[in-house]
């Protein structure tokens, strides 16, 4: 797993994390290292097949960790985290399992899912 190391990058004000894969544990690794007090956007963009199927445990946990990573992100900060998706005709999108995979978030209200369109 690479890692990013985003201590040093003070005046941070946007975050885009654009994952090619389901994981997403590197993402909340570099959350973990951020210092900047300026930070108002975290935008993560999960791949498009990532919601296809069943989702697998080990993915599941990742998200939820990540979930509860954002969830301290809001305490002292004014940043309300989005998680902005691609969705295919007929195809489960990332709306239909946020309550799974982000659940203390969607259930506060405090996640903005945005569909794109690539």
């Amino acid at each position: 797993m690479a890692s990013f190391n985003l201590s040093t990058a003070t005046r941070l004000k946007r975050l885009v994390f654009h994952s090619t894969r389901s994981n997403v544990q590197w993402i909340t690794a570099a959350l973990e290292t951020v210092e900047s007090s300026d930070l108002r956007q975290i935008t993560v963009r999960p791949p498009g097949n990532t919601f296809i199927n069943t989702i697998e445990e080990m993915v599941r946990r990742q998200w939820q960790d990540l979930d509860r990573l954002l969830v301290r992100f809001l305490a002292p900060r004014s940043i309300r985290p989005e998680v902005s998706y691609n969705v295919k005709a007929g195809e489960m999108d990332f709306r239909d399992h946020a309550p799974s995979l982000l659940p203390e978030l969607t259930r506060r209200g405090l996640v903005d899912l945005v569909e794109y369109d690539p």
